[in-house]
């Protein structure tokens, strides 16, 4: 008895283990689904705001793609613990393609070995990878434009590395920045401290501190000043990473504290914020090297920031200037509001102004420093710079405008006497609208479908025409406006035929989506009632706003504008080949050979690989359960087949339940296909076939070796969004995997449906009159003999569940059917009963 016990027992643990394989699996893979869903989201707020945003730089686009690559590199990572180590590769395909877009990167070079210290009047723009930008801009404004900058010297970038090399900290920051993990705050802080205190407890060397020193000195004797501006000038700031607010700037510095303060600027290159942004940038940490502007104090009465062109609203004519009292630091900082004066170019008309209420201001104090203090209340609420000081920034800034070629942002600030300096100027950047549907104002037109969701926005116009399937996008004509069922990555192929494109289901993160975005076509997802358009009628659709009006009007399409005109410069180069690193999507076909791991080449071409491959993984998996007969329960139902349904997410008592009704099984996906099942209803005689096929059946599998595998049960791996249900039936069987949830992107149908009892020429016909069944009803199907493999995906969950309910009726209608298929004509007859019995047009 005890050795019975034992047996006994070792099985039931073994089926309990068996189980919980099984639900791990499944966990992982819905894991795999939600950091999918996550990736996929992120990509396409990407390129939606690369769409409509302004053109970006380089570095805007490597911080964004380095929140997708963190991303990507999770979905990697499941995909590994799903399906093993093969798919490893799948990393070293993404290192590839961080080395791609770093090598778009602007690289700052190495600072030329040059004097410690000049002069700004002897500094020109050409000198910006010596004296960092700020100080070449300075130097430029003040020696070749003669524009009112305060005088001052620069302290080069090799003075940086001069210090760095001398005190012999590199190899020590070059350490711990190559440890730290920038998605944890505490570690960039603990990093920053021990670099700062490395930097600040280290000496000047003699030599460049003499050189400061020296031309401190001949500053003060040129200006009669006591007090002095320290402002860092790092190469690469103020050009297409501005690092705003990165590093620090002292005001009304004296002699005594100078070389602290300039000690403190080169450590400010290490606070946690200057290293996340550095590295999210992949910059080296020489790069960008420090170097530092000092510049003779202006004892502000007044200070702002003017725009030469108005970043929000590039297409008009308009400059901005924003003013505060006192010094500048509160306006740029943020801490003030400031009065905004819009005035108009050229001229000068002050178009609009703001007057806020201005209750603080920073002021200079005189033994060092600054200090804030009380507006006056009778100025809180008045104009902090004149009409006619207004007009003096203006006529300046477009001055400096008209010598770089492009709008700027400057700040300045006005003296005590009324005297207008400019502190700073860097390139301005603009927005870019896009393309838009401008209906004339005496027309009133008629709106045939509104609704949806706008993935790619824009207008265009043509005739209807209705795709039933990607199979017919050879028949897709030039210059209409398509309207599919599914959102199908494989509509790529006639996205730059079309004028537009309308899908009845999906969102903005599927693979569509993307590929819209990536090709600028105006597209509208999720409009279900756009199936009822007539074939061939004349619509104009307005994706931005969503709507489809009655016939067609180019007319009403307006161009995309240009707020800065088209841009040849490398960097947009360079921009559009990172974007299309990111996002392009070449690895779109499943059956294609060359749909591999190692032929992904862009972000995008991994997150369709693995929701690809997780299903593929999730499919062969569950199937290859061991004991699946022993670890489930038995389904009650008159159909005559033994189903063993296993629950991935819930637990039952194995040996005391062994039965449940058909009626009573708890998982949806599984019940929205044994509706189907029943309400097609068991034949109550087999559907006829010729002596000749009969005879065929049987020689058929004499010949190729095939026994009947109604002996070999039927199961169901089942969850409450999740099915994979295999059903044995006969010499034929047939997998259907389903996943239904509130997620769109998560969602698909699956099924697979191989072999049978008749010869091969029958049970290929089979597979064809199943698969022109389900290609009218928006499935993508694949087949190869007598296997079928057919999907349908980024459907709401009620549309799945609808899916699999004609799933199992089409699985009641289609059994032992290949025996009766004796001709393509006998086919053709039984495609056209079965649609009429499905209600499919």
């Amino acid at each position: 008895m005890g050795l019975f016990s034992r047996m006994f027992g070792a099985r039931r643990r073994g089926r309990l283990n068996v189980l919980s394989q099984a639900r791990a699996k499944f966990s992982i893979f819905r894991e795999l689904l939600d950091q999918h869903y996550s990736a996929l989201k992120t990509l396409s707020a990407f390129e939606e705001n690369h769409r409509k945003g302004p053109a970006p730089d380089a570095l805007t686009v490597w911080n964004e793609f380095v929140v997708i690559q963190q991303e990507v590199g999770g979905l990697i990572d499941r995909m590994i613990a799903l399906g093993g180590n093969d798919y490893k590769t799948l990393h070293a395909q993404l290192r590839n393609i961080v080395h791609t877009i770093e090598g778009l990167l602007p690289s700052s070079p190495r600072p030329e070995r040059t004097f410690f210290t000049v002069s700004l009047d002897s500094v020109g723009r050409e000198h910006a990878n010596s004296f960092g930008t700020k100080a070449a801009n300075l130097g430029e404004m003040r020696f070749r434009m003669k524009a009112p900058v305060p005088d001052g010297f620069a302290i080069s970038a090799w003075a940086y590395n001069h210090f760095v090399e001398a005190n012999k900290i590199q190899d020590r920051i070059n350490r711990l920045l190559a440890n730290v993990r920038i998605s944890r705050y505490s570690d960039l802080a603990a990093v920053s401290d021990d670099i700062r205190e490395m930097v600040n407890f280290r000496s000047v060397p003699d030599d460049l501190a003499d050189a400061i020193l020296r031309s401190f000195d001949a500053l003060s004797a040129r200006c009669g000043g006591t007090g002095f501006a320290l402002r860092s000038s790092a190469i690469g700031e103020d050009t297409s990473t501005t690092f705003a607010g990165q590093y620090v700037t002292y005001l009304n510095v004296k002699r005594d504290n100078l070389l602290d303060r300039y000690r403190d600027i080169l450590a400010s290159k290490f606070t946690p914020s200057a290293i996340y942004y550095l590295l999210r940038h992949s910059l080296a940490e020489m790069n960008p090297a420090m170097g530092v502007v000092c510049m003779e104090m202006v004892d502000s009465a007044a200070s702002g920031v003017v725009y030469t062109a108005d970043p929000t609203r590039p297409g008009e004519s308009r400059i901005v200037i924003n003013s505060i009292y006192g010094l500048g630091s509160y306006l740029v900082d943020g801490i003030i509001t400031p009065d905004v004066f819009v005035l108009s170019r050229p001229g000068g008309d002050i178009l609009s102004r703001e007057i806020a209420n201005k209750q603080l201001k920073l002021v200079l104090n005189p033994e060092g420093g600054v200090s804030e203090t009380d507006v006056p209340m009778a100025e809180q609420k008045s104009q902090s710079v004149s009409d006619e000081t207004l007009r003096l920034i203006a006529d300046y800034a477009l001055k400096v405008e008209g010598h770089y070629g492009n709008p700027q942002d400057i700040e300045w600030a006005i003296d005590s006497t009324g005297d207008l300096y400019f502190l700073q100027a860097r390139p301005l950047k603009l927005t870019k609208p896009g393309a838009k549907v401008e209906i004339p104002s005496d027309v009133r037109p008629s709106i045939l479908l509104e609704g949806g969701t706008t993935v790619c926005g824009g207008g265009g116009a043509g005739a209807v025409f209705h795709l039933k399937g990607t199979s017919d996008l050879g028949t897709v004509p030039d210059g209409c406006v398509l309207v599919a069922q599914n959102p199908s990555p494989r509509l790529v192929s006639v996205m730059h035929r079309i004028s537009a494109l309308v899908t009845a289901v999906g969102g903005t993160a599927s693979h569509l989506a993307t590929l819209a975005r990536e090709v600028s076509l105006p597209t509208v997802v999720g409009m279900p009632k756009a199936s009822e358009l007539h074939q061939g009628h004349l619509v104009t659709v307005d994706a931005g706003r969503g709507v489809i009006y009655d016939g067609s009007h180019p007319e009403w399409i307006s161009k995309a504008e240009s707020a800065d005109g088209p841009d040849s410069s490398p960097d947009v180069e360079a921009v559009r080949q990172m974007v299309e690193t990111i996002t392009h999507l070449s690895v779109i076909h499943p059956g294609d050979p060359a749909f591999k791991a190692e032929n992904c080449r862009s972000l995008h071409d991994i997150i369709r690989f693995i929701h690809q491959k997780s299903m593929d993984e999730i499919f062969s998996g569950l199937k290859g359960t061991s004991h699946k007969d022993d670890i489930g329960l038995k389904l009650k139902t008159k159909i005559p087949l033994v189903v063993n349904l296993i629950y991935l997410d819930r637990d039952f008592n194995a040996d005391n339940t062994r039965w449940i009704a058909d009626d009573a099984v708890q998982a949806p996906p599984m019940q929205a296909f044994w509706d189907g099942v029943n309400e097609e209803g068991w034949p109550s005689r087999p559907i006829p076939a010729d002596v000749k096929g009969f005879l065929a059946v049987v020689g058929a599998n004499v010949k190729e070796g095939h026994t009947p595998e109604f002996s070999e049960n039927s199961y169901a791996f089942l969850s409450e969004e999740f099915m994979l249900l295999s059903l044995r039936m006969g010499y034929h069987f047939s997998t259907i995997e389903a996943m239904a949830t509130s997620e769109l992107s998560k969602n698909y149908v699956r099924m697979q449906f191989k072999l049978g009892g008749a010869p091969l020429e029958r049970r290929v016909r089979r597979i064809w009159l199943i698969t022109e069944i389900l290609r009218r009803v928006g499935f993508e199907s694949s087949t190869e003999g007598d296997f079928l493999d057919s999907i349908s995906a980024y459907q709401e969950k009620d549309a799945i569940f609808e899916k699999l309910k004609l799933l199992g009726r089409v699985t009641v209608l289609t059994k032992q059917l290949d025996m009766s298929l004796s001709s393509d004509a006998r086919a053709q007859w039984y495609l056209q009963e079965f649609l009429k019995k499905l209600g499919i047009e």
